[in-house]
């Protein structure tokens, strides 16, 4: 269910499973989207071809059936799921790859806002601002809110304020004292600062009750804006719950990745909630579960010992701030300019290569 960094590796492996006994089924839109330069797409950076893996493609490549269409709910009783357009599916094992969504947080969205996650709500995003930039000025420039200080949220400052430069007001609002949460102290100060010398404002302690289209409640007060994105926390998609499979942390997995209740059923990525110690929505984690579940299908055809998914301690982040730079960081260590930014390009392009 869904094709996700995990899934697109076992969708390569498909002639080695084959040659174990396990036929591949997959259930996703024609399409990803590949997060990791969701933000420079969104604000014209980059082409939105640079960022798209063409699912139905590389299942034909790899023989794999591809059926075109969303998971809706599953019946853990028969071995069945269903589709959002009614279709059936039976299964002697499923895994759920479903990606993350926004979590608000508690702040009432207008349904029309952007989010970061999922992707076809930040290309409604960069529609919207195209239009606008190009109706602005210096004198009547592009106000945006971006609601939420986390690496995404540092993204689309970064990338906005290349963009508009004089054409734009941009804020960035954090409920917190300090945007840039789990990024070294001193690489949150120096991306804060980056923003700050093209004219970002940086709002803490702001406390969003509300976010509409035109304006948003921040600490009882209405302000105005032309556009805003909600680059909050991420979630499990709410058909995780509707579903029965977890909760908005998501669907909960041993280390052999398989549900805690169900030994048929797995789950990686940004959808599975890692129950020996939460890990972060990185897709580092996701690209390193894909082995591990083409390993373990095959141990479970042949009666092996399953294998135990061990996440690495520390993982690299790099965040694209947009100019030609970005910051790169893991642990403690941290580093800001070009040469990270030309290391996040080598990593990305080397990774959507392999699925092309």
């Amino acid at each position: 269910m869904g094709a996700g960094h995990p899934h697109l590796h076992v969708v390569t492996c498909a002639s080695t499973l084959r040659a174990g006994g396990v036929d591949l089924v997959v259930l996703a839109p024609v399409d990803f989207h590949y997060s990791g330069l969701a933000t420079a797409v969104a604000t014209g950076a980059l082409s939105p071809e640079a960022a798209r893996i063409d699912v139905a493609a590389l299942c034909r490549q790899h023989e794999v059936e591809h059926r075109v269409g969303r998971f809706a709910s599953i019946d853990a009783a028969q071995r069945t799921v269903a589709t959002e357009d009614g279709g059936e599916l039976a299964y002697d094992r499923v895994s759920f790859n479903l990606g993350s969504v926004v979590a608000p947080g508690g702040i009432h969205l207008d349904p029309d806002v952007a989010a970061v996650k999922p992707f076809d709500r930040l290309s409604a995003f960069a529609r919207r601002l195209d239009a606008l930039d190009a109706a602005a000025t210096p004198q009547h420039p592009v106000r945006i809110s971006i609601v939420g200080g986390g690496p995404s949220g540092l993204e689309l400052a970064g990338h906005l304020s290349a963009r508009l430069r004089t054409r734009g007001l941009i804020q960035l609002l954090e409920r917190d004292e300090r945007p840039g949460a789990g990024l070294p102290v001193g690489a949150r100060r120096r991306a804060v600062r980056r923003l700050v010398e093209r004219n970002v404002e940086i709002r803490v302690r702001s406390r969003v009750e509300q976010v509409e289209a035109d304006h948003l409640v921040v600490n009882g007060h209405r302000q105005d804006h032309d556009l805003a994105v909600i680059a909050t926390g991420l979630s499990a998609p709410p058909t995780v719950v509707t579903a029965g499979l977890g909760d908005a942390r998501g669907i909960p997995v041993r280390a052999t990745l398989q549900h805690v209740d169900h030994d048929e059923v797995y789950a990686v990525g940004d959808a599975a909630y890692f129950t020996p110690g939460p890990l972060p929505r990185l897709g580092v984690y996701g690209v390193r579960q894909g082995p591990v579940l083409v390993a373990s299908l095959l141990a479970a055809r042949s009666g092996a010992p399953l294998p135990r998914f061990e996440p690495q301690r520390e993982a690299l982040r790099i965040v694209d701030l947009g100019a030609g730079r970005a910051l790169a960081a893991r642990g403690r260590w941290w580093a800001e300019g070009r040469g990270p930014l030309l290391l996040k390009r080598r990593i990305d392009e080397r990774w959507l290569a392999r699925y092309r």
